[in-house]
């Protein structure tokens, strides 16, 4: 190449380069001059009710970021100012498995106080019901009245489990509108009967009776079978009294059991529950009760047990042939005692003793005068 085209070739790339720092100057002058956006929101802009907009500090042409601009949304919190009442409002959380048993839902607003007020004014009691609609269902009670005793807000629905919140309502808190209530299904709930040996007791009747709250649960009984086992498929959760009989007769003593709200084990099943009730083999007695020649019907007896602090006592009456049985009595002490109109008064005392075949008394009675 001759020294006449390097001479060219050098003049075209100060040209280019000229150019080049002209049009970066130009651009970095229009940055400078970019006027920045309002971001304050206008009162007319619905955004404005709702939240506060800070713009970004002005720090002349350039500026650092540290990242996007953020609205910060305050909550909308409701003017409770002036209220002489309260406000529930909540959800209703259901259980996937109870969606075919539910029905009606009522949402209970009780005010926990035993008796009536010094106005002679009874506990407030509140019930509305509560619509299922498509999604989470919801609820709102309104018009609580102010009070300085506590509210227990409950849900009923026929045979499931609601769950219940306590909540005070009055002048400083009178509106609640986070409360969460549950729906869930019953447990299947087995009993097994057991003698002091671990052998079971058959054809005993068992129920199991609600106690305490919640209120409205029903009572359920059945019989056990072969292996001394009795199960109830859905048990809604509390407290029960179990208790065991034969022929209505007391079948050892009444015990007490907590039931706990349904929960799924594997899949859509209910994990189950149970109880051990052991209970000592008793002995047979059976009463005939007579003149001496015929059987008497219709003679009272009693048995009650004296030796223990405890009292525990048993009745029946002897049928049309003057007899009565007691199917199972628990070893120990028994006071027997058997009346009749017009006839004497009988008092008899016996024991009797672990693993004693079955026992049979006869009782004569004699006529009194009249």
């Amino acid at each position: 190449m001759n020294q006449r085209k390097l001479f060219i070739l050098l003049g075209l790339a100060l040209a280019g380069l000229a150019v080049s720092l002209m049009a970066l100057s130009s651009d970095s002058l229009a940055f400078g001059e970019r006027p920045q956006p309002n971001l304050r929101a206008t009162p007319t802009d619905p955004v404005a009710s709702r939240a506060e907009i800070t713009p970004a500090p002005q720090t002349g042409d350039f500026q650092t970021s540290s990242g996007p601009v953020v609205a910060v949304v305050q909550p909308r919190r409701e003017n409770t100012e002036g209220w002489t009442s309260g406000v529930i409002r909540g959800d209703v959380q259901l259980a996937v498995s109870i969606l075919d048993k539910l029905g009606a839902m009522t949402v209970i607003v009780e005010e926990l106080r035993s008796g009536p007020s010094r106005d002679g004014a009874a506990p407030r009691r509140i019930m509305q019901p509560v619509e299922r609609g498509r999604g989470t269902p919801t609820f709102e009670v309104r018009d609580v009245p102010f009070s300085d005793y506590p509210y227990r807000v409950t849900l009923h629905a026929a045979g499931l489990n609601a769950s219940a919140r306590t909540l005070t309502v009055n002048a400083d808190q009178p509106l609640h509108d986070d409360v969460l209530l549950a729906i869930t299904p019953g447990a299947p709930y087995s009993v097994l009967l057991r003698d002091q040996d671990g052998g079971p007791h058959r054809g005993i009747d068992v129920s199991m009776r609600p106690h305490g709250l919640p209120y409205g649960r029903p009572p359920l009984a059945g019989k056990s079978d072969n292996f001394g086992s009795v199960v109830f498929e859905s048990v809604l959760a509390g407290k029960y009294q179990l208790v065991a009989t034969v022929q209505g007769q007391s079948f050892g003593e009444p015990e007490f059991v907590d039931v706990l709200p349904g929960r799924r084990n594997f899949g859509s099943k209910i994990q189950g529950q149970g109880h051990v009730m052991t209970i000592a083999r008793g002995v047979q007695l059976e009463i005939e009760v007579g003149d001496g020649a015929y059987g008497i019907e219709g003679a009272a007896i009693t048995l009650v047990r004296t030796d223990r602090r405890r009292l525990t006592e048993l009745e029946a009456t002897t049928n049309g042939i003057g007899r009565a049985q007691f199917p199972h009595l628990q070893p120990g002490t028994w006071q027997l005692t058997v009346e009749r109109e017009h006839y004497k008064r009988v008092d008899r005392q016996f024991t009797l003793k672990p693993d004693m075949e079955p026992q049979f008394k006869r009782i004569k009675m004699t006529r009194s005068g009249y």
